[in-house]
C-alpha cells in the first residue's frame, strides 16, 4: 500500500480486537477496532472503530487526528488480518453517519486496486426492512450505504 500505517498493532488471541495509537494534533489516541459477529448476515463480522475513553470505547465520536489517511491504511492491514485468520468469514462496514460513510466510499474508491488483490469488494444498499441489505458488486464512485468484503482464497 503506497500509505504509511500505523505498525504498533496490538491483537487479541482470537484476532477479533486490535488496538493501535493514533498520534496527532489531539494527542495519542487509542483507536480499538472490533470484529463482531452479525446475527442477521450470516458468515459476516462487523468491523467497528472506536476510541478509548477512559474504560470504555466509543463508537460513536469522530476523532480527527489529522492521520486519517494512516488510520485508514491501518484498518486495511487489520481486516487482511483478520480475514486471513478467518478466511471463510466477510467484513461489514458501514459508517456511523453519512460523512463516514462517504469516507469509506472515497478510501475504497482510492485504494480500489489494493483492496482488490485481497477482497471481493461489495456496495450494499439498505433494503425495505432496517437490517437487511441488497448487495452488489462494488462499482467505483457509485454512492452505497454498507460495504462488504469476502477474501480472495
Amino acid at each position: 500500500m503506497d500509505i504509511d500505517r500505523y505498525e504498533d498493532i496490538e491483537i487479541s488471541a482470537d484476532r477479533k480486537t486490535y488496538s493501535f495509537v493514533s498520534r496527532g494534533p489531539k494527542g495519542d489516541l487509542i483507536k480499538i477496532v472490533r470484529f463482531i459477529n452479525l446475527q442477521n448476515l450470516p458468515g459476516t463480522y462487523n468491523l467497528a472503530l472506536g476510541t478509548m475513553r477512559g474504560d470504555r470505547v466509543d463508537y460513536t465520536e469522530t476523532t480527527d487526528n489529522g492521520d486519517r489517511n494512516q488510520v485508514l491504511a491501518t484498518i486495511f492491514h487489520i481486516a487482511v488480518t483478520f480475514s486471513r485468520a478467518y478466511p471463510n468469514q466477510k467484513i461489514f462496514i458501514m459508517g456511523r453517519n453519512q460523512a463516514t460513510t462517504r469516507l469509506y466510499r472515497g478510501a475504497i474508491n482510492h485504494l480500489y486496486a489494493k483492496i482488490e488483490t485481497e477482497f471481493f469488494t461489495y456496495g450494499g444498499t439498505v433494503a425495505e426492512s432496517e437490517n437487511a441489505y441488497k448487495f452488489e458488486e462494488f462499482i467505483r464512485n457509485k454512492q452505497y450505504d454498507v460495504f462488504l468484503f469476502k477474501r480472495r482464497q
